[in-house]
């Protein structure tokens, strides 16, 4: 199989350095200072147990003849998903409700593959990112009978990587269990810039009412969760490290390029496109954006 990473920051070079090691052939899709740098230098995945290291070939487009390219960029801004070749699949890893959607919308669901990444990374520059030596999956699902073989080709590829491989037929469920998770404290916790053992005991409720809210939208978007989706996430997030800060968090209080809109305002307007509102995803939005560097 021929897998382009598009994008080469923290998910990118975690999934490609592994890739990479396992004998499949990958190209990056990188720009500025990331394609400049991998250009000369090698790539590096470092972990409490050494650092990866892998001569990336770097290219400015996707090749006609790739079989599978990994989404892998941040959402910043505006979505800009790619132009892909007529054969080419394309597997989505934001944490975005909205992202399968609108690739389902510009490729058709016969090139889609959603995907959700679990594992804890930071980007140290370019080319350069770092794993905390705890999680490392990749769920990933078809939404059309034409990407199933796919599907099962990537988790046999995946099986001799570190990365922990899971296909699921409700994908789309995972999709919008993460972001109960990562949306919901991320949000809160850029609000109210605390930490994630903060947001659980003096702002329990705010957090639960998210994650209800959230809950809610899913299902007005006809995906099935458990019943105890949000118990099982409260009761995820008690067991977290309580010094934890999402990445969009962490962004948004540096007054850096962030993840509020693809994150938040995607619950937002998933609400809209089921004809419900959200009303307290709503609120976190207009209260960031109006002091987007509040502490």
């Amino acid at each position: 199989m021929k897998i382009v990473v598009y994008g080469a920051g923290a998910v990118g070079t975690w999934l490609g350095v592994h890739l990479s090691r396992a004998g499949t052939d990958v190209t990056f899709i990188a720009r500025g200072a990331t394609f400049d740098w991998l250009s000369q230098s090698p790539m590096e995945l470092r972990g409490p147990d050494g650092t990866l290291r892998i001569d990336a070939h770097v290219a400015h487009t996707i090749p006609d003849d790739a079989d599978l390219v990994i989404f892998a960029t941040k959402t910043l801004g505006p979505v800009d998903l790619p132009e892909l070749p007529a054969t080419t699949t394309i597997l989505t890893t934001q944490n975005s409700v909205e992202m399968p959607h609108l690739a389902v919308e510009k490729y058709g669901p016969e090139h889609v593959i959603p995907g959700v990444v679990r594992s804890f990374l930071t980007r140290l520059a370019p080319g350069i990112t770092c794993h905390d030596g705890n999680i490392q999956t990749l769920t990933f699902g078809s939404l059309h009978p034409a990407t199933r073989d796919l599907t099962a080709q990537l988790a046999e590829i995946l099986s001799k990587t570190p990365i922990t491989p899971a296909i699921r037929d409700d994908i789309l469920a995972d999709v919008w269990a993460k972001a109960l998770f990562v949306t919901t404290f991320g949000a809160l916790g850029a609000l109210m810039n605390q930490p994630i053992g903060v947001l659980r005991t003096t702002y329990r409720d705010s957090l639960r009412a998210l994650i209800t809210e959230a809950a809610h939208v899913a299902q007005a978007n006809q995906v099935a969760l458990p019943a105890t989706i949000v118990a099982d996430t409260m009761a995820f997030i008690d067991i977290q490290d309580p010094a934890s800060t999402s990445s969009m968090q962490r962004d948004i209080v540096a007054g850096n390029p962030n993840e509020l809109d693809a994150q938040v305002g995607a619950i937002c307007r998933m609400a809209g496109r089921a004809g419900v509102v959200a009303p307290l995803h709503r609120l976190v939005v207009e209260a960031i954006e109006a002091h987007p560097v509040a502490h």
